[in-house]
């Protein structure tokens, strides 16, 4: 699955007048009423395109409000968080917010997830069971403590880890297990918790890419013993780069924060530095912007999730099209990226490939294809070199090491090119913050390539 996310010219909103725009198109034109009035001949075959505007693409999105709280936090020169206050008051807010307890705050979502498994004790000659069909930085955290990355292979019809095939994969070795929750739709999140609980084994949720989305009424990242957040620039919630962990156990989430502060006490009952730590703090300057970035946040995601939910509906109406898969029915996804399942056979045999490059001809930016995740994390070289270091080689012998390559094969995520299954998908943080007519026009080009498939055949 492709997170690369696209870079066009922007038509410059803040968050507040994208909100305006939304609601003011509120009793926008009938779509199917306009489709009929226009010509039906494709864009791709010299007819007129639906859009010839191109879609809102800059990112992130700011005002006065973030220099304002930038040069405040300049100005009161507390730019560390050990003099300021702006990192543990938005550990307050965002905790509520997410409705735990605890929210520990840290410069990156990788040293988030390092830190929680640091705390759960994963070291050499441990094993952690995730993804192979993750963001490299799932599978650094665990090589860094010398620990193997169990993969388990993935659902073909999400990407997300097979939460069926989990218990196979525990051993007397395994430590954690640490899912992925990618561009915002949840992984098999409970039933990860029911095999986690029933062997008694530790999750920590790698929600990075996924903040406000849901399961059954509960954010994801608060499932596990921890689960962690990024605030990296490309996510749907920023402040350049930043991380958060999340938990209810209250010895944990303290022992967590000693780890971001080079062993500190939070509660300062023990004095020096009583706990294994390193550096991870957030620093004043990133605080800042993410309490304001958080405010316009909320807002943005009210409206991604009415043109998402829009979207999904209107396309589910054309036959061949259907949303992704979810998990439960009261899953909340939050449209960092968009995507449809796509049966060619209900299109004349069409590739996805070549639906997606007409509907991009009428000027809605809509990707197609095979449904497929990238080659994986178990193929990039950097685990390869773990193998072989030194570090490796005295946790664990050459026998387990050689297993362990051999296991190096997954039938979904290695075969998923040539399965057949295709998809339609697009980049949808920022498309999903337009207006009415933003979302309307790309119902609208899906719609009009459909009704002349016969065109592209």
């Amino acid at each position: 699955m492709s997170h690369s996310l696209t870079r066009r010219s922007f038509i410059k909103k803040t968050s507040a007048s994208l909100a305006g725009a939304a609601v003011a198109a509120a009793g926008a034109r009938s779509l199917y009423a306009d489709i009929v009035k226009k010509t039906d001949t494709l864009a791709i075959k010299g007819g007129a395109a639906v859009r010839t505007e191109p879609y809102p693409s800059t990112w992130p999105i700011f005002d006065q409000n973030e220099e304002k709280a930038l040069l405040k936090a300049l100005h009161s020169r507390n730019w560390c968080c050990l003099k300021g206050n702006a990192v543990y008051d938005f550990e307050k807010i965002f905790a509520k917010a997410m409705g735990v307890p605890y929210c520990v705050l840290s410069n990156g979502g990788t040293t988030a997830l390092g830190a929680s498994l640091h705390v759960l004790g994963v070291g050499a000659g441990d094993e952690v069971i995730t993804t192979p069909n993750t963001f490299i930085a799932t599978i650094n955290v665990i090589c860094n403590l010398h620990a193997l990355p169990v993969f388990v292979d993935v659902d073909p019809d999400t990407g997300s880890i097979n939460a069926d095939l989990i218990e196979d994969a525990i051993t007397e070795h395994t430590k954690a297990i640490l899912p992925v929750h990618l561009a915002g739709y949840p992984a098999d999140i409970e039933k990860i918790m029911s095999v986690a609980g029933k062997h008694k084994i530790p999750v920590v949720e790698d929600a990075c890419q996924s903040v406000f989305a849901e399961v059954n009424g509960k954010k994801v990242g608060t499932f596990g013993t921890t689960g962690c957040i990024s605030f990296q620039e490309w996510k749907s919630l920023v402040c350049g780069e930043g991380g958060a962990i999340l938990g209810s156990d209250e010895e944990f989430m303290r022992r967590c924060a000693a780890f971001v502060n080079n062993g500190r006490d939070p509660k300062k009952t023990k004095k020096g530095y009583p706990y294994p730590g390193s550096n991870h703090r957030m620093t004043e300057f990133q605080a800042a912007i993410l309490t304001e970035q958080f405010k316009r946040f909320l807002e943005q995601d009210r409206i991604r999730q009415e043109n998402g939910k829009y979207v999904e509906q209107e396309l589910s109406k054309i036959p061949g099209l259907k949303p992704r898969k979810r998990y439960s029915d009261k899953t909340r996804i939050t449209y960092v990226s968009f995507e449809a399942d796509y049966n060619k056979e209900r299109f004349n045999n069409v590739p996805a490939s070549k639906f997606a490059e007409a509907v991009h001809a009428e000027g809605v930016p809509i990707s197609g294809g095979p449904r497929t995740y990238g080659e994986g994390c178990h193929k990039e070289g950097m685990l390869e070199e773990h193998l072989n270091s030194r570090g490796f080689g005295v946790a664990f012998s050459k026998a387990r090491l050689e297993k362990y390559r051999q296991s190096l094969r997954f039938p979904v995520m290695d075969n998923i090119k040539s399965s057949g299954k295709e998809m339609l998908s697009t980049e949808s943080k920022i498309i999903f913050l337009g207006s009415k007519r933003d979302v309307d026009d790309i119902v609208e080009a899906v719609t009009k390539v459909a009704k002349n498939i016969d065109k592209l055949t």
